[in-house]
């Protein structure tokens, strides 16, 4: 990432920083207890394939995947069984939005195959529609340049990317809460993927609207955390580091081909994993960057827990 970012970004909150995963999350290294059930949202592409991926190395014993595209889940079905044998169950959804999946779908469904969940990884997002608009040089002989749009006025995909990036979030949260909440002796996490770009006040990188709902991700997991953490539920809005995915790779443009997205596709899976194999009450509630190193984070954790660190206010 660009060593000009500031400090209040998170950018360089641990000493190391990583693009790729370390040993010590590697999730073919990882066993994890048995039962372990996974739930990931937005998991025919990028981020969510290699999530799933990573939790089915790790030994998860049920794994539930959804996208939008039913070719994208025969791919990654094929993946997980071909790569690891301890999948012992795995359930899909074709759905077009995040409204598809009710608390009693998820209370029936899950009820009656696996009777718990341990992870929920709400990972489905979008960025918002180009701009297009005519070249401006005498000759452009009828060409259209597009760009993603500059502030407000040209960001007009407001409903939509507010629809699926944050109440997709508040849906499927509220969706297996309960489910989490009465599986005491599970990993009782919720994982939101949220954005490096929610602590920016520009949209010369990623558009308003994209930016605005992952602020309110990160906010919402702070409720999350405070209201349910009574019930053992440990809840994270997690930036997946800056990655070329099949969706980021669309967005052509001087700032994408730069190199600014350079880490891992693996590398958020892998922290995912870390942080659901077992209960970090300390962090719930807080922002976290995949690209941290665990072990110094671990090693700040009085200096987190006593200052509050990593969770939203203004400065006064």
């Amino acid at each position: 990432m660009p060593p000009s970012l500031p400090t209040h970004t998170g950018v360089s909150f641990t000493p190391t920083i990583h693009s790729s995963i370390p040993p010590n999350i590697d999730p073919s290294r990882v066993t994890l207890s048995h039962p372990f059930v996974v739930v990931v949202t937005g998991a025919g592409k990028g981020l969510g394939w290699h999530i799933s991926l990573a939790f089915a190395k790790a030994g998860a014993s049920g794994i539930s995947i959804s996208s939008r595209t039913s070719g994208d889940l025969d791919a990654l079905e094929k993946e997980i069984r071909k790569s690891e044998e301890s999948v012992e169950g795995l359930e899909r959804e074709v759905r077009e939005n995040t409204r598809a999946r009710t608390r009693e779908s998820a209370d029936t469904g899950f009820h009656s195959r696996w009777g718990r969940v341990d992870v929920v990884i709400a990972n489905a997002g979008i960025i918002s529609k180009y701009v297009e608009r005519p070249k401006t040089s005498n000759s452009n002989n009828g060409a259209i340049e597009s760009n993603l749009p500059i502030g407000i006025i040209e960001d007009t995909d407001w409903a939509r990317v507010l629809d699926i990036n944050l109440l997709g979030v508040w849906r499927i949260s509220k969706a297996f809460m309960p489910l989490l909440s009465a599986t005491p002796t599970g990993a009782q996490t919720l994982i939101c993927s949220t954005s490096l770009s929610s602590h920016g006040t520009s949209s010369a990188v990623t558009p308003i609207a994209y930016n605005v709902s992952k602020i309110a991700c990160n906010r919402l997991i702070e409720h999350i955390a405070a209201d349910h953490g009574d019930e053992g539920i440990h809840a994270y809005a997690l930036h997946p580091g800056a990655v070329l995915t099949p969706q980021t790779q669309a967005h052509a443009g001087p700032v994408w081909e730069s190199g600014l997205l350079s880490d891992d596709e693996g590398l958020a899976g892998a922290f995912c994993v870390w942080l659901g194999r077992e209960k970090r009450g300390w962090l719930s509630g807080r922002y976290l960057s995949c690209t941290w190193d665990v072990e110094e984070l671990e090693g700040m954790r009085e200096e987190i827990v006593k200052g509050d660190k990593l969770v939203f206010r203004m400065v006064v």
